[in-house]
């Protein structure tokens, strides 16, 4: 089972990690929800009113709902995604054994389904923050959601979000252990872990991104708005009046400058607190 100092380990390397990075994730939900040039040309109408120090202000819109739901969600899944790892490769099966493509595949499923419930809503609401132009609390667009979409509207695309991360998670974590193995464990240096953790990051990001920037768009889409049709309207949407191709290759080159930052500062954060505790 994960112990104590494991979810602390990892809990302290999300939270840093999250910090340091969300400006970029703000530019990068921004970029992903830029319909032709409109909102993005909003936003950057209003920054003009503003003074510098609300802008880089604005660009942390949404950090505090998600400080305050990433460690029960990060908590859940490394304990369901270890739980199931070990219970399956248990079984004795070789197709299912703890470093197999499968047990992987299956391990992360469980755990982004259960994470998912603390995930889904911080993504909702931090993603709307981030491209807000009105300036509202949390709680006033927590409010809004409830009376107009009621507590589902927190879920929205609670199931593209799996067809997202665990793809993602897989390349991830199979790709960082791979090429972790290549050094001996004594040789394992602070500049190790951040090569095999930005390398994987930008593959799993590759993978993820065109699911990802429809999951944006439908998660900061209104109730009254034609994006409630569903993932298949907005990816028709873009492909038909947006540029298509375009913008996934914007939104991807984004994705991995946020997403390559992020992953590295997080898993090089865990590793080197992981080797203070337990040095040998």
């Amino acid at each position: 089972m994960v112990d104590f100092y494991f979810l602390f380990a990892s809990s302290v390397a999300a939270l840093v990690a999250r910090f340091i990075t969300f400006p970029l994730d703000t530019i990068k939900v921004r970029l992903q929800t830029d319909s032709g040039g409109h909102r993005y040309s909003r936003l950057l109408k209003d920054g003009e009113r503003e003074s510098f120090f609300e802008k880089v202000v604005s660009l942390y819109r949404g950090l505090g709902i998600t400080l305050v739901f990433s460690v029960p969600a990060l908590t859940t899944y490394l304990i369901v995604y270890t739980s199931v790892k070990v219970f399956l490769g248990s079984l004795a099966l070789p197709i299912l054994r703890e470093d197999a493509l499968l047990n992987h595949a299956i391990s992360g499923l469980c755990a982004e389904s259960s994470a998912g419930l603390f995930f889904t809503p911080m993504e909702v609401l931090k993603s709307q923050l981030q491209v807000d132009t009105c300036h509202q609390s949390t709680l006033t667009l927590a409010t809004h959601i409830i009376k107009e979409e009621g507590i589902l509207g927190f879920y929205k695309g609670y199931f593209i979000t799996l067809s997202v991360f665990v793809p993602h998670s897989v390349v991830y974590f199979i790709l960082y252990e791979k090429l972790k193995s290549t050094w001996d464990v004594q040789h394992q240096t602070f500049l190790v872990y951040v090569f095999c953790a930005a390398v994987a990051s930008a593959a799993g990001m590759i993978v993820s991104t065109p699911l990802d920037i429809i999951k944006t768009r439908w998660q900061v889409s209104r109730q009254e708005e034609a994006y409630r049709g569903g993932p298949v309207k907005i990816a028709l949407r873009i492909w038909r009046y947006e540029g298509g191709l375009g913008i996934f290759v914007r939104s991807m080159l984004a994705s991995i400058v946020w997403g390559v930052p992020l992953t590295t500062i997080n898993m090089t954060v865990f590793e080197c607190l992981l080797k203070l505790h337990r040095p040998n």
